[in-house]
Formats: structure tokens, C-alpha cells, sequence
């Protein structure tokens, strides 16, 4: 779960360096490939340059993952539960991904525990991030409909959990 967290949390924050936002949401894609398996992830996000997030999953578990700069609040509805976890050993990524190296106009790479993320665009916006983890998984994310600098509404991003959810904190 932490790995995963990771990943998203990687990804909340990596449209910084030459890629400037306030505000970023899209609909996304996430495959997962590894060597038994491939598992694709849909849903939406919204991103603030001060690493507030919201992942929103619509399938394969629909669920909420709220990202800020030092907690993380999954929601599940199936499951009625939260899991509250801190962010304690996670990078500062807006700082990792502000020394994003441009490798061509359209791609960037940004290193963090030597595994490289890559990360394509077009017109200035993100529309994939490419990597392979410590566990051999390929994760590609690929990002559709973005939008740059439109207000979010700070409760979008609070992290909202039903009444009579079981809690749990980690």
C-alpha cells in the first residue's frame, strides 16, 4: 500500500519544474505490468502546487486516496473504511521534480531511490509518466482532458470520510 501511495504521491507532484502549475486535474489511466500480471487503474485528480491531491478511482475499486503534505486518507466505500497514514520516509517531490532534467522539448526525467520517472508532455501539460519500479513493475499513466490553473475548491481537496466508517490509522 505504501509503494502505491509512493507512486501517486510521485505523480501529484510531478508536474513541477518547467511544467508551472497552481492547480492541475485530469483524467487518468494507470497501468500496472508485471510479470504475473496487468492491472489497469481509471479515475481522476486534482493537484495544487502545495502538494494538496485528490485521486479519485472509478475502477477496477472504486476509492479516494487525499494526498497532503504530510498525510494520506484512502477511502474505500466497499470496504467502508479509511486508512490515515503519514508521509513520514516520502520525498520532498516538489523539490525532487523541480530538478527535473528537460531531455528533449517534450520530455522530462526526474530520479528519486535510483529509479528514473519519465515524463512526457505536449503544450506545456503532462499526458504521460513512465517507470519501472524496485519490484519490476512497468507503470505507465497516461493523462487525458488536463487542465492547468483552474480554481479548485480547497473542501474538494479535504479529505471527506462518511459517518460510521471504520478508521484506521497506520
Amino acid at each position: 500500500m505504501k509503494k502505491i501511495l509512493l507512486i501517486f504521491a510521485f505523480c501529484v507532484a510531478s508536474f513541477a519544474s518547467e511544467l508551472n502549475f497552481n492547480t492541475i486535474e485530469s483524467d487518468f489511466a494507470q497501468v500496472v505490468n508485471s510479470k504475473e500480471s496487468k492491472v489497469t487503474y481509471t479515475g481522476k485528480f486534482y493537484a495544487t502546487s502545495d502538494n494538496n491531491a485528490l485521486w479519485i478511482y472509478y475502477s477496477p475499486t472504486p476509492k479516494k486516496i487525499y494526498f497532503s503534505a504530510t498525510h494520506v486518507v484512502v477511502v474505500e466505500d466497499e470496504l467502508e473504511q479509511a486508512v490515515v497514514s503519514k508521509l513520514e520516509n516520502t520525498p520532498n517531490l516538489a523539490q525532487i521534480l523541480a530538478n527535473a532534467k528537460k531531455i528533449t522539448p517534450t520530455l522530462y526525467k526526474a530520479v528519486y531511490d535510483d529509479v528514473e520517472y519519465f515524463i512526457n508532455t505536449k503544450n506545456g501539460l503532462p499526458q504521460s509518466i513512465d517507470y519501472q519500479d524496485k519490484l519490476d513493475n512497468k507503470i505507465k499513466i497516461t493523462l487525458n482532458n488536463t487542465i492547468k490553473d483552474k480554481s479548485i475548491p480547497a473542501n474538494l481537496l479535504t479529505p471527506n470520510v462518511p459517518k460510521g466508517y471504520d478508521i484506521i490509522t497506520q
